[in-house]
């Protein structure tokens, strides 16, 4: 199959455009089946529902699985939704079972089986074995198109297994040796292999201590493990140990990336989008934005309610007026700041529930410091404002009060969500900021009143 790579997304979606534009749907199609897949998903996903399905069942199948195996969430299930289950078995068939189970997780349990019940038997029960693991689990992940050795083989009778399947797609960067059982027992580099003298026992070449992950197991703590020890792939195992396959790291990628995006866009206060900006939906836009601007909005308020609550103090001293805006972006700032940073470590897995006293311990020092300089700073602004020293003393002990509770705060929040499932990154964005304006409202007034005596 002939591809493309240097045939961009926006070249190939002018080229297309233009073609469509003249009604010549077979040339569109045609020009599609020398451009990369991914390029294809790019292009079909900002294109109309019916023209989309219309080219994209111009493809040969083989192009066709890839292509489906890269376009997002909404777009897959508009073209499976208007595809006959057996086009979409055919289609699912051409595809790795990590890929297959990846698809068909996409959609209702009932499609899903409509369609494997067109997949050839084997294959179909390969499928589902890994469509019963948890949905973000390692298990869902697994390529099982590996080469086992058996421990009792030699390397010439390894090397022979290798020429019996070696055309059959299987991934050979890595051998895994087996035991009777299947239960995965060591490791074979095939550079090591190809060098070592044929009656060589692969006992004896074998490494046996083998990183694994379970298939149970979260898959970002395999994608850790990937990136952690530089592994173009890890192996999957099952609770007895048995081999299921293997995670490469072009699904580390993925999930890495599908991650940071989800972190990235939570932290601005929303529910992450499954596709391009762009080629999404307004309605889905929408439908993911609203829920939390109501809750910040609802959380919001109690700003206004704390600024009503001491609205004698504002009558009486108008000038505190001019420093809120600075003392609520300053904690919502530096509380941002821990947060952020203590969500990257839980997620990178440096930090866990078990380290909150030690995470208080290192914030309250690292706050401690930042809100004398705060305060120091604070304190200057408000004498050259003329404001009068009790003024300035009063900014200047709430920037330090505030700076300190906002570093504690978020020191303390991203592990409590994680206790609670609720994942950290929206804690550190405005969910912190609201909650660190609120309470840093209430210790400003009081300290107003304590020190100037309102």
């Amino acid at each position: 199959m002939a591809q493309n790579i240097s045939l961009s997304v926006q070249s190939l979606d002018n080229r297309i455009r233009d073609l469509l534009a003249a009604g010549d749907l077979q040339g569109a199609a045609r020009l599609l089946q020398e451009a990369h897949p991914a390029n294809i998903a790019d292009l079909l996903e900002g294109l109309d529902e019916d023209v989309r399905l219309q080219l994209f069942r111009n493809l040969q199948l083989d192009h066709a699985a890839e292509v489906l195996d890269e376009i997002n969430t909404e777009a897959t299930l508009d073209l499976v939704g208007a595809i006959s289950n057996e086009s979409i078995a055919d289609i699912i068939e051409a595809l790795p079972v990590d890929d297959a189970v990846d698809v068909l997780s996409e959609l209702s349990s009932e499609r899903a089986e409509q369609i494997i019940s067109h997949i050839e038997p084997e294959e179909a029960r390969e499928i589902e074995k890994f469509l019963d693991y948890a949905e973000d689990s390692a298990g869902r992940l697994v390529n099982s198109d590996i080469a086992r050795l058996a421990e009792g083989w030699t390397v010439a009778q390894s090397l022979e297994f290798l020429r019996e399947v070696g055309n059959h797609g299987l991934t050979l960067a890595y051998l895994y040796v087996v035991d009777r059982e299947g239960r995965l027992i060591g490791l074979v580099p095939l550079q090591k292999l190809v060098t070592e003298r044929p009656e060589t026992p692969i006992k004896a070449i074998m490494k046996t201590d083998v990183v694994f992950v379970e298939a149970t197991a979260d898959r970002e703590e395999a994608a850790r493990l990937v990136a952690h020890y530089d592994f173009f792939a890890i192996p999957v195992v099952d609770a007895r140990r048995r081999l299921l396959g293997v995670i490469t790291h072009d699904d580390v990628v993925d999930i890495l990336q599908e991650e940071f995006t989800e972190d990235v866009q939570r932290q601005g206060g929303s529910q992450p989008l499954e596709g391009q900006y762009l080629a999404t939906p307004i309605r889905v836009v929408f439908q993911k934005r609203v829920g939390w601007l109501l809750v910040l909005f609802l959380t919001e308020m109690l700003t206004g309610t704390v600024m009503r609550v001491y609205e004698h103090e504002l009558q009486s001293a108008v000038a505190l007026a001019f420093f809120v805006p600075l003392l609520i972006g300053t904690g919502g700032n530096s509380g941002s700041q821990t947060t952020s940073t203590i969500v990257r470590a839980i997620a990178m897995g440096e930090v866990q529930l078990k380290d909150v006293w030690r995470l208080l311990w290192h914030e309250l020092r690292a706050g401690l410091l930042l809100g004398i300089v705060m305060a120091a700073i604070g304190f200057g602004r408000g004498m050259l404002w003329n404001t009068g020293v009790p003024l300035a003393l009063t900014v200047a002990i709430a920037l330090f009060a505030i700076v300190l509770w906002a570093n504690i705060i978020g020191a303390v929040l991203p592990p409590l969500a994680a206790r609670l499932k609720v994942d950290p990154a929206v804690i550190s964005g405005p969910v912190m900021s609201t909650l660190v304006d609120a309470t840093g409202l209430i210790i400003y007034f009081s300290l107003a009143r304590w020190i100037i005596g309102l």
